[in-house]
């Protein structure tokens, strides 16, 4: 069993999906799941992860769109790690991310959430 599960509803992000997986793949901590829910998207995005081959993916498909929380309780259902971490699919996770948030967690078991730093890029403003 897992220690974590990163669970990452998806819709229609074709664009980025394959720059968050690399960087949720090359995590320095590799004791993870990841749970990926493709929420019925109608661009490319299910066969840019469908391309990685990778045992740790675990890709569940829906046929229409449900939306973002119905994508992710689905994912926490399926999750069997110990600890969740959540991503979307425009996301890029710092290389050491999970390692730091275990870490953190296990050594302060009266905390039950914990959160990052965000860095926005790209081209739209963010109000």
């Amino acid at each position: 069993m897992p220690t974590i599960s990163v669970i990452m509803p998806v819709y229609n992000v074709e664009q980025y999906v394959s720059e968050t997986i690399e960087s949720i793949l090359n995590q320095t901590y590799t004791d993870f799941e990841f749970i990926i829910v493709n929420d019925g998207s109608t661009d490319k995005t299910k066969e840019i992860i469908e391309s990685y081959n990778d045992s740790r993916i675990k890709l569940y498909n829906f046929k229409e769109n449900k939306g973002v929380g119905f994508a992710s309780n689905f994912a926490v259902e399926k999750a069997k790690g110990k600890y969740i971490a959540r991503a979307d699919g425009d996301d890029l996770y710092h290389p050491d991310r999970l390692l730091i948030q275990k870490n953190f967690l296990d050594n302060n078991p009266d905390i039950t959430l914990v959160k990052t730093f965000v860095e926005f890029f790209g081209d739209q403003d963010i109000e």
